[in-house]
């Protein structure tokens, strides 16, 4: 007798379907080790994440305390405001459009004046309509902003980490720590072409002979003059 298969593949199906509408939500699975004191590293877990020093500084989609870290990079400050910025409108427009899409099933009262007003009824049932379709206008627009959001985000996150963050410093200490890893080697003398004569090495100077008397003999030195 073969064991039944419709739960299992009921389940199977429903998890799939769940993948397929978005309900799953990815992480990253692995956290980089060797980092800059200073730099910025990203993580996902239903949002991004951006992390320094052990503790996280921002997060999506507002990205709050990113501007404040990266303050000493030109680039990066104006990109984390930004990234701040379409952050809070892409909450507000996901907000008003969760609120009138709720709002628009009160158009269904309409259908209370099914058997009595027909033209109260169409006039409910419009309205809903009116307002469900703006919410899904406020919901599509929602999306861009939070893509410009993150976009701008990494952008920060990149300039201030080719400027501060990378060389193991931070905005609330600029202190570069010198450059790990062995000294550079000494500069290796040019090779001379094959054929070229090699210059002659510069002879020393002869030492100046003592004068010597007729017999070959060297001279006393001169006597002191007398007192």
């Amino acid at each position: 007798m073969r064991p039944a298969r419709g739960p299992s593949r009921a389940v199977s199906a429903c998890a799939l379907a769940c993948t397929l509408l978005g309900c799953a939500s990815g992480q990253t699975m692995y956290t980089p080790r060797l980092v800059a004191r200073g730099e910025l590293t990203a993580r996902y877990d239903d949002g991004f994440t951006l992390w320094a020093g052990g503790r996280k500084v921002a997060e999506s989609y507002h990205y709050d305390g990113l501007e404040h870290f990266v303050r000493c990079v030109p680039e990066a400050r104006e990109h984390a405001r930004a990234a701040s910025s379409n952050g809070h409108t892409a909450t507000t427009l996901s907000t008003l459009g969760v609120a009138l899409g709720v709002g628009s099933l009160g158009g269904f009262a309409g259908l209370y004046f099914h058997d009595k007003d027909q033209a109260a009824m169409a006039t409910i049932l419009g309205a809903g309509a009116i307002v469900a379709v703006t919410a899904v206008v406020f919901g599509a627009l929602s999306r861009p902003a939070k893509e410009s959001a993150h976009g701008h985000a990494f952008d920060a996150m990149n300039y201030y980490n080719d400027a501060v963050g990378s060389l193991g410093a931070t905005c609330d200490d600029l202190v570069f720590p010198p450059p790990a890893g062995p000294e550079p080697a000494p500069p290796v003398p040019e090779a001379t072409p094959e054929g070229e004569a090699q210059p002659a090495p510069a002879a020393a100077p002869e030492e100046e002979a003592a004068p010597q008397d007729e017999k070959g003999a060297p001279e006393p030195p001169p006597l002191p003059p007398p007192r």
